[in-house]
């Protein structure tokens, strides 16, 4: 699972994005890989072998390049999701005018919203945060989704940090929390 970071950029800018350190270990790994075929490839020539690390190696090669970020700008106020590789990237903007909260939705993973089916150990607790736009055919950007246990606290923190710098309203779904759906 990849890392996001928050961070503020400028004083009217705020950033959730991949981490740095996915991108330089990535990198890493596949300079690892790449000695590696070149020492294999010397020494037996090129076989069929190869093909697969060779496939890692691009994977490896192209994360560096991997955008998938938020922008919040207060100067324009507006948030911009940006999500694509490399030059080709996706751009969707979001006055905060059309912005109705930063919202933390917690769910059992594998159960529709609003079932009567109890959860078994299969499915596992997890925390969203989105944006929820007023208009509905946009409705709900996930901006990630993580397992509640180990990243549910995390994710209200940074969703509490986007609300207190845009100035727009959070909401936490509380009635998961108090039906004992996370333990603290």
């Amino acid at each position: 699972m990849f890392s996001y970071n928050l961070r503020k950029k400028s004083d009217t800018k705020l950033v959730y994005s991949l981490s740095a350190g996915i991108r330089i270990l990535s990198f890493v790994f596949a300079l690892i890989l790449v000695t590696g075929i070149i020492s294999a490839a010397s020494e037996e020539g090129f076989t069929l072998s190869l093909i697969i690390p060779s496939v890692f190696i691009a994977v490896l090669f192209l994360i560096p390049f991997y955008r998938d970020e938020w922008i919040f700008d207060n100067a324009k106020e507006e948030a911009v999701c940006v999500f694509g590789l490399g030059c080709f990237v996706k751009r969707q903007v979001l006055a905060y005018s059309e912005i109705d909260c930063v919202e933390i939705r917690h769910f059992y993973k594998g159960i529709r919203e609003g079932s009567s089916a109890r959860p078994t150990w299969r499915n596992r607790e997890m925390s969203q945060l989105s944006i929820v736009a007023l208009d509905e055919m946009t409705g709900r950007l996930s901006m990630e989704t993580a397992p509640a246990r180990k990243y549910g606290l995390k994710l209200e923190r940074t969703a509490n940090l986007i609300a207190s710098f845009t100035g727009l309203r959070l909401s936490i779904d509380k009635a998961a929390l108090e039906t004992g759906f996370r333990r603290r």
